[in-house]
């Protein structure tokens, strides 16, 4: 019964819906209606206004378990908190587009803290570290670590840019990553371990908010989360930090102001 009213509501009926299933009509219908809100079947509808007892179909009974199941599991999903773009989180249903997709960034985001936690610095030259999303992934030449066709020469280029400065960089970057998502991998997620955050000349290049973007979060919330992103490293760190700007997202006028303001504030505020 809590699971079938909560579908009700979930459907914008009232809570007291049809006396067979879980009280009593909302509204009685004209004698001519013979259904409830719900569309369930009333073929007695005058014996349950007054009272009495009948025995719903077969068929009506397994539709309403059916639905109310299927309602429970739909509310158990939904009732996950939103995450928010400055409050550190692990990919979580919400970000996630499927089961497999979520188990793929625990098993990809622990190998990055693993390589983390190993990374050393090469003597007289210092550490590099690039953290962010899909577009700093792409340094690896993967996506969730399975080698991504659209990368293809990208690793190329960093042994000959970057490397060459700072030899074996460390790429820590998960396709899709949201501000929130990398917040959570610098603490929890242990990619910035004490090794690495006790090391003076490490430098960190970190990119990141786009995919909040892409996933409805405003300008200003989104700036919020790259802020925190690089208080948190800051605070943890004894490295210098390189923050991005996001690159344009999309092609309207309206995307790219948008990326202009998020890049303008989050400069004016660190």
């Amino acid at each position: 019964r809590p699971a079938a009213a909560a579908a009700a509501a979930v459907l914008g009926v009232p809570p007291r819906v049809c006396r067979r299933h879980f009280g009593a009509c909302p509204s009685p219908p004209p004698p001519s209606q013979s259904h409830c809100r719900l569309g369930l079947w009333m073929p007695a509808y005058s014996a349950l206004a007054s009272g009495g007892a009948v025995r719903p179909p077969r068929a009506t009974c397994l539709l309403l378990a059916s639905f109310a199941a299927g309602s429970g599991l739909w509310l158990l999903v939904g009732s996950q908190k939103e995450e928010q773009p400055d409050v550190a989180s692990p990919r979580t249903q919400r970000s996630a587009r499927s089961a497999a997709q979520l188990a793929k960034w625990f098993r990809w985001q622990a190998v990055l803290a693993s390589e983390a936690a190993a990374h050393t610095a090469s003597p007289g030259k210092g550490s590099l570290a690039l953290w962010g999303d899909s577009i700093t992934e792409s340094w690896r030449g993967t996506s969730y670590g399975t080698p991504a066709g659209r990368a293809n020469g990208t690793p190329a280029v960093l042994a000959q840019t970057l490397a060459r400065r700072w030899p074996s960089p460390a790429v820590l970057a998960i396709s899709g990553d949201q501000t929130q998502h990398l917040l959570w991998r610098l603490g929890d997620g242990g990619e910035l371990p004490p090794p690495l955050a006790s090391d003076g000349a490490l430098t960190a290049v970190v990119m990141i908010g786009t995919n909040n973007l892409g996933a409805g979060h405003l300008p200003g919330p989104t700036a919020e989360g790259v802020l925190a992103v690089a208080r948190e490293y800051l605070r943890r760190s004894r490295g210098r930090l390189l923050l991005c700007a996001l690159l344009p997202r999309g092609h309207t006028a309206a995307r790219d102001t948008a990326a202009r303001n998020l890049d303008a504030g989050a400069a004016s505020n660190l």
